[in-house]
Parts: C-alpha cells; sequence; structure tokens
C-alpha cells in the first residue's frame, strides 16, 4: 500500500513538472511570435509610408485576385485558371517587398 502512495505521488509530481514545462514553452511561443508579428507590421508599415505608390499597386492586385477567387464558377473555369497564378504572383511580389 505505502509503493501504491509512493507511485502515485511520484506520477503527480511527474505530471505537474511536465505541465510546467509545456506552460512554459507555450508562453515562451507565444512571446517569440508576438514579437516577430510586430516587427512584420512594423517593417510593413514603413515600406508603405515610404512606397505608397508600390503599396497601391499591391493591394490593386490582391484586390483583384481576391475578387477573381470569390466569382462565381464551377469546374476549372476561367477565373480558376487566372486567380491561382495571380494570386501566386502577388504572393512573391508582396514576399519580396516585405522581407
Amino acid at each position: 500500500m505505502a509503493t501504491d502512495t509512493k507511485n502515485t505521488e511520484t506520477i503527480k509530481k511527474d505530471s505537474a513538472d511536465a505541465y510546467e514545462r509545456a506552460e512554459q514553452a507555450v508562453n515562451e511561443t507565444v512571446d517569440t511570435t508576438t514579437q516577430k508579428v510586430g516587427e512584420t507590421y512594423e517593417k510593413a508599415k514603413n515600406f508603405s509610408n515610404e512606397n505608397p505608390g508600390k503599396t497601391i499597386f499591391i493591394a490593386l492586385g490582391i484586390g483583384i485576385g481576391l475578387g477573381l477567387l470569390l466569382s462565381n464558377g464551377s469546374g476549372r473555369s476561367r477565373t480558376s485558371r487566372i486567380a491561382e497564378p495571380v494570386v501566386n504572383a502577388l504572393s512573391d511580389i508582396a514576399r519580396e517587398f516585405i522581407r
């Protein structure tokens, strides 16, 4: 009976330790992600302030791409043939400007 109690206490302690480590890892990940998102947001904001013309064209392209994606169509329509390359190109352009 004493061995069972000791095993139970060991399991409880190990579980609490594992929980604390997991909680710490999650908190560190949230902090790191928050920091990276903030940095990326600042880069995007600075880019748009320094390059308003490019920003307008990027937004226009994204709008057109989303419009093509969301427009009505079934199967392999003109929309799906056009939308995928447009969205991919716009994503590549945006990725280059945000770096």
